[in-house]
């Protein structure tokens, strides 16, 4: 089946994105949870095409066929999974800041761990393609090293903050977990919040990046704090290419059909493609966040920044 993969990929991502497009257009309007899984499976196609350039021009790949890729799948799907519970638990259960019209919560919760794990895959295959893309046609000077008490004393500082972020979080997550007036586990319509979820949500990731940028200094990895502290943007650079991809081939691919819808954010009647500005400016959060996760369990030869 790999092998079958392997030599077909280009071929099956076009036979995947031509029908799921196909079948969205021509169910347009008349949607259920069946009817708009298309749109979730897409993501396996573009994830087979932008493999199949990795394969091709960079000699890297994720089809699981060698005991180290496998290894490195079993990672990504296993952050995806820690991830996209912290990304769908405060965004869409505590937050509120988008929803699922056709989902009704038993539906979503069978479906969820499969499209978690195709999110967060073609989030991680873009980064990586852009990043491979960028360093074969030019030289970078990677980050030169820092001094010891310094750099300990800010890796110490994000841990802290880290902590602290996600104590506030959780402080109003159960609270607005356990108010039987606002109905957190009706996924299918707009919630109400007491309080703006965009700030909660910007917490929740920015404390996730802080916490394990610190796990990943105490096992001595290349963090992006360093490389940002010693004048290597480049990783920032990558993410927000890859970002902007991201963007089209996912939040602006879904407009048509709005499998999720958002809600409660900040200056919300400013939109692109109705998309929120404020959703697309939280993007690269998830970047950085789970980027900074597979860090930490990568094995320390494998490159992330």
């Amino acid at each position: 089946m790999l092998k079958f993969i392997k030599h077909h990929e280009f071929y099956l991502s076009i036979f995947i994105l031509f029908f799921s497009a196909v079948w969205m257009i021509v169910f347009l309007g008349s949607y259920n949870w069946f009817i708009v899984l298309p749109l979730g499976i897409s993501w396996v196609g573009l994830i087979c095409l932008f493999d199949f350039f990795e394969r091709k021009y960079f000699a890297h790949s994720i089809i699981p066929d060698t005991i180290p890729r496998k290894r490195k799948v079993l990672i990504i799907t296993t952050v995806s999974l820690l991830f996209c519970v912290l990304l769908d638990g405060f965004g869409v259960f505590v937050a509120r800041l988008w929803y699922y019209p056709f989902f009704p919560l038993k539906v979503y919760l069978l479906i969820a761990p499969f499209a978690f794990g195709a999110y967060t895959l073609l989030l991680f295959i873009l980064y990586e393609f852009i990043r491979d893309l960028v360093t074969h046609h030019r030289k970078i000077n990677f980050a030169q090293s820092l001094g010891g008490r310094f750099y300990t004393t800010i890796m110490s500082s994000e841990l802290t903050l880290g902590i602290i972020g996600y104590f506030l979080t959780i402080i109003y997550a159960l609270k607005f977990l356990t108010d039987s007036h606002l109905s957190p586990f009706i996924i299918t319509q707009k919630g109400e919040v007491p309080f703006s979820g965009f700030y909660i949500l910007t917490l929740v990731l920015i404390s996730t990046f802080f916490i394990f940028e610190f796990i990943c200094f105490k096992q001595n990895k290349q963090t992006l704090t360093h490389d940002i502290l010693s004048g290597n943007f480049w990783p920032i650079i990558f993410i927000l290419i890859a970002n902007t991809l991201a963007i089209v081939i996912i939040e602006f691919a879904n407009t048509p059909f709005q499998v999720w819808s958002f809600a409660n954010w900040p200056y919300d009647h400013i939109r692109l493609l109705n998309v929120p500005v404020a959703a697309l400016l939280l993007w690269p959060l998830q970047f950085y966040a789970f980027l900074s996760m597979l860090r930490a369990l990568f094995p320390s030869k494998e490159v992330v920044w």
